[in-house]
């Protein structure tokens, strides 16, 4: 039997990639993010509504309309982020540490200790992982600069945060 390890230290750099998958996921788990598939789904229904009548002028607008919505908005999402990729805050590496007590979280200029019995959320997108605490503070963790150190973080995770809260694939993409 493998012998769980006491602590695991990854060193963690966001990039643009990784802001902007963790963005999309937060709007679109959100009521915004509903709204904008809906009416984009509304919006190719009525393309098709249209299609069909012949009505073509109609058919252009209601397509247009769908392609910005279900398109265009996420691309602008990810414009916006890679414009933040050379700001400081993110050009920094975070150091994160888990252990038995928590996930310890070392930065240049701060400090910052989540036991684990304030976790509430472990969720993984295709290529992050990301960590909800009780006060709805997120941990974005890009999987490719985890490497070797992924399944035994996930291990840990798994054994700590409710089996309820935890929607973690034990395989994951690697970029």
């Amino acid at each position: 039997m493998k012998e769980e390890k006491k602590e695991i230290k990854v060193r963690i750099t966001l990039d643009a990639d990784a802001i902007s998958e963790f963005m999309l996921y937060q709007i679109y788990t959100g009521v915004p993010g509903v709204a904008v598939l809906v009416l984009g789904a509304l919006n190719a229904g009525l393309t098709v509504a249209f299609a069909v009548r012949g009505q073509w002028l109609m058919t252009v607008i209601f397509a247009v309309f769908a392609l910005l919505l279900l398109f265009g908005f996420p691309a602008v999402i990810k414009n916006r982020v890679s414009t933040l990729q050379g700001k400081k805050k993110f050009i920094k590496p975070v150091e994160y540490i888990f252990d038995q007590k928590g996930i310890q979280t070392v930065a240049a200029d701060k400090e910052k200790t989540v036991a684990w019995e304030n976790m509430r959320k472990a969720v993984s997108r295709k290529h992050i992982l990301i960590l909800y605490d009780d006060k709805k503070h997120a941990m974005v963790l890009p999987v490719a600069q985890l490497g070797e150190e992924y399944k035994a973080v996930v291990d840990m995770i798994s054994a700590h945060i409710p089996p309820a809260g935890v929607h973690i694939r034990k395989r994951q993409d690697r970029r």
